[in-house]
């Protein structure tokens, strides 16, 4: 049996049936929710009492993608023992192909860049899928970006690992990491504006519009 838990500023629920879990979510702003096997989980979880935090290095990665913005924004943090030692954001190298997932890939490489430089051995914590498949050629890649990103992940694999983690599911290393993609965009629009108006152009070329 599963327990999908439910929150919400106006309701904490949990029900054991998909399609009532899929009734009380579907187009519901900030609604959150998760599905546990264990119904103490899934209590613990929707009144925020943590479980014991994963010890070691991680790096938590994640893209975002708007559509008046021709680049994916990308964010990592690293943390070691739950706690925050570094982070890092910002837009992709180029216009992104495959929306968000542009910055997802970028994301795993700034991570993966960076335990390569501080000589550190670490797990990769991601939501999106493709990040471990592809690196780990589970997934056989066909676009261009998925290309591009085995071929640049290929030397930064060493003996690091990988974690599937939920999207927003209100952990919050993976909200905060979103919340830096997010930003990096909103940050890179300002500039390339800023600058497009002191050029006497249009923003509007340069923010893909």
């Amino acid at each position: 049996m599963k327990y999908y838990a439910i929150k919400s500023p106006k309701i904490k629920k949990i029900v054991t049936i998909w399609g009532e879990c899929l009734a009380l979510t579907r187009g519901v702003k900030g609604v959150l929710f998760k599905s546990f096997t264990n119904l103490k989980e899934a209590e613990n979880w929707l009144e925020g009492v943590s479980q014991v935090a994963p010890q070691g290095l991680r790096v938590y990665v994640d893209g975002s993608f708007s559509p008046d913005f021709a680049y994916s924004g990308w964010g990592f943090v690293v943390v070691e023992n739950d706690k925050e030692i570094d982070r890092g954001g910002g837009i992709t190298e180029f216009p992104a192909e495959s929306r968000n997932i542009d910055g997802e890939l970028a994301a795993s490489i700034k991570g993966l860049e960076w335990l390569k430089q501080n000589q550190r051995t670490g797990t990769i914590c991601h939501d999106y899928e493709g990040i471990a498949r592809w690196a780990k050629g589970e997934w056989k890649a066909k676009s261009p970006v998925a290309l591009k990103y085995i071929e640049e992940v290929k030397p930064l694999l060493g003996k690091n690992s990988f974690e599937k983690v939920e999207a927003h599911s209100g952990h919050k290393w993976n909200e905060l990491v979103d919340k830096l993609a997010k930003e990096a965009i909103q940050k890179a629009k300002k500039e390339k504006l800023g600058s497009a108006l002191s050029d006497g152009s249009t923003g509007q070329m340069l923010l893909g519009i």
